[in-house]
């Protein structure tokens, strides 16, 4: 089935908005063994919309929008598609009802959203005004869906992935994302083609971000699929971690309750990254006791009891310092677990001998020795930013799960 995903909206292709749509459904849809063939985004004007939308309804399989359908001018996909397919427009009583119920003390163009085309199934929107529509012409179909994020999400998760089901009926494709931390692409790529040469049938994908990595494969044969996983995993077993998100957040989150440990974090550079990525998970307060975001060496010293000889003669960016704010951490908090990290985020401060993504970190638990050492990142501020994150919380999971020091490679 060939599947294309459309985004509509002129803030898209102004970069007034970062198109998070695309990327969501089709990490979704690949997850049902659906594969997104193309990714288009098209503007608010009917005539460009229109040619558009024919073109990828011609290639296609499955066409799914998301964008205008709200009751504002500017949202149009409705009636371009409706139009498209020679649909008229009705009055749906279920949707205005289902309006007057919802907000009953708020002002919604009620009507505008109840008029929808008549040969239209609805997906039901329970987080908005606007209704999904499904057309059907020919065997192919379109999926519209709002262009907000929090609708269309829930759409998906609980409208179409079921449609989707149903509709692929006894297709049957399996799937599995493998996620690692601590590789990189060159690393892991000849095992991958040593897997294609064993199982051409496999279908298989590498995607690297910040620090992790995520392996998808795809297999009508779920014997071939499992051996395309133990494959990946004699080799990069202890590289490997366990996430439905792919988040290695989420992994030490689940990780920690499940062996009830505490942990805090002595932050520098990261800003209060670290902490940001851990209380992102619904229940971190049952393990993540807070952090000391120490950005002037005065509060390293004053909050944490960083010796200011040792600032002066090793540096803020040292393992000297990241040692002394690791200890300050669990003295304070009285955590079972800490990461402490200094670095130097760029673009300035950088020098020779510490250049911009110079990061010293010390990773440990009560009653031992913490692991010290130093990494280094590539990329802008923000990038590396996220790589420290993703590579600390990777070092304390793999030290936790498989007995590894932090700075082994």
């Amino acid at each position: 089935m060939i599947v294309e995903i459309v985004s509509i909206g002129n803030e898209v292709l102004r970069g007034s908005i970062v198109n998070t749509n695309a990327a969501f459904l089709g990490k979704e849809l690949l997850k049902i063994g659906v594969l997104v063939s193309r990714q288009t985004a098209l503007p608010d004007t009917p005539i460009a919309l229109k040619d558009g939308l024919q073109e990828a309804h011609e290639r296609a399989d499955l066409v799914i929008t998301t964008g205008g359908l709200g009751p504002t001018f500017d949202d149009i996909t409705r009636e371009v598609v409706a139009d498209l397919f020679g649909c008229g427009f009705s009055h749906r009583e279920e949707i205005a009802a289902d309006l007057r119920g919802r907000y009953q003390n708020i002002s919604v163009s009620i009507s505008d959203q109840a008029r929808q085309p008549h040969q239209a199934e609805l997906l039901p929107n329970a987080v908005g005004t606007a209704p999904g529509l499904v057309f059907t012409s020919n065997h192919k179909k379109m999926i519209l869906l709002p262009g907000v994020p929090k609708e269309m999400q829930h759409m998906v998760h609980f409208q179409v992935i079921p449609y989707l089901q149903k509709m692929l009926g006894e297709r049957k494709v399996f799937v599995e994302q493998l996620h690692f931390g601590g590789l990189s692409e060159s690393q892991i790529d000849p095992v991958l083609r040593q897997i294609q040469e064993k199982l051409p049938l496999v279908d298989m994908g590498i995607y690297p971000s910040h620090g992790t990595m995520t392996v998808s494969c795809m297999a009508e044969e779920e014997k071939e699929l499992a051996f395309a996983a133990g494959i990946l995993e004699s080799h990069f077993g202890s590289y490997r971690y366990l996430s439905s998100s792919g988040k290695i957040e989420e992994a030490l989150h689940n990780q920690l309750l499940a062996k009830g440990l505490t942990l805090a974090f002595a932050e520098s550079c990261t800003g209060g990254a670290l902490s940001a990525a851990i209380t992102s998970i619904p229940g971190a307060s049952q393990y993540f006791l807070g952090s000391s975001v120490v950005y002037a060496n005065r509060m390293k010293e004053q909050l944490l009891g960083v010796s200011s000889h040792v600032i002066e003669e090793k540096g803020a960016v040292s393992e000297e310092v990241a040692l002394a704010m690791w200890e300050g951490a669990m003295r304070i908090t009285g955590a079972d677990l800490a990461i402490a990290v200094s670095g130097i985020a760029g673009p300035l401060g950088g020098t020779e001998q510490k250049p911009v993504g110079t990061i010293c970190a010390a990773i440990g638990g009560r009653g031992e020795l913490p692991d010290v050492g130093t990494f280094r990142c590539f990329g802008d501020r923000s990038a590396i930013t996220l790589s420290t994150v993703n590579r600390l919380l990777f070092k304390l999971y793999r030290k936790i799960e498989y007995g590894i020091s932090c700075f082994e490679s």
